[in-house]
């Protein structure tokens, strides 16, 4: 599958420590592989019409936000876990 990268996703990452930003390019490897590794903790949102908005972990904290489109994963959005089910709405 082909990774795509909103520009809300490449800004969001700058926030992020060098260290999270290893860990979420690792992820990012493991999702166009398969996008329900057992490593992603992948989970589907409720509440958006197409049921094909995810989300998966990135660590304790951070989580990553990520719509499937055909044979593209969209990602737009990453945060705190915390706050980033806030910022979809």
């Amino acid at each position: 599958m082909n990774i795509l990268k909103t520009k809300n996703y490449i800004k969001s990452i700058k926030s992020l420590s060098k260290k999270d930003i290893l860990a979420l390019s690792n992820f990012e490897k493991v999702l166009s592989n398969d996008i329900f590794d057992s490593k992603l903790h992948c989970k589907k949102l409720k509440g958006f019409p197409d049921d094909k908005v995810f989300s998966i972990r990135i660590n304790l904290s951070y989580r990553g936000i990520f719509r499937v489109e055909g044979e593209n994963i969209i990602l737009f959005a990453v945060g705190h876990r915390k706050d980033i089910y806030q910022s979809l709405e």
